[in-house]
């Protein structure tokens, strides 16, 4: 019998470790939903764990929650304004490499315009990740 309640324990152990990995979603009443999204459409999002899987309507959950659903699926969703962003960060560099390729300024002065945006960029970034305007999967979605 103590064999049998070894190979129990380390059977629940293996089985919690596998709760563990997988996703946890909460919803607008609070209760927690744990699995991996393995289908996510505009109004649908179904849940597997190790047990079943689940369709839920994406209204019951908060719009960081189906955010964080869709980024953790592989389709973020960046909101408009920090697109926009990191579009113009990126042309500002991309046109004093223009700049700098026609001889308008010094390859030295490109690159420390290019390094100053760039860490701007970043730290908008970060506040944005911290005010939960975006989650860290969108930010790596952008490359940065």
């Amino acid at each position: 019998m103590p064999g049998y309640c070894m190979a129990l324990a380390a059977a629940l152990a293996a089985l919690q470790v596998a709760a563990g990995d997988a996703g946890a979603y909460t919803n607008h009443a609070g209760n927690v939903i744990s699995g991996v999204v393995v289908r996510l459409d505009t109004r649908t999002a179904t849940i597997s764990n190790e047990m079943e899987s689940v369709r839920y309507p994406l209204s019951i959950f908060p719009e960081a929650e189906q955010r964080r659903m869709a980024a953790d699926f592989g389709e973020p969703q960046v909101p408009p304004q920090v697109e926009r962003a990191v579009a113009g960060a990126r042309k500002a560099m991309a046109r004093q490499r223009k700049r700098a390729e026609k001889g308008l300024c010094t390859q030295e002065s490109c690159d420390e315009f290019c390094a100053k945006t760039e860490a701007a960029l970043k730290k908008y970034l970060d506040r944005q990740i911290e005010d939960g305007v975006i989650t860290a999967a969108e930010r790596n979605a952008l490359g940065l």
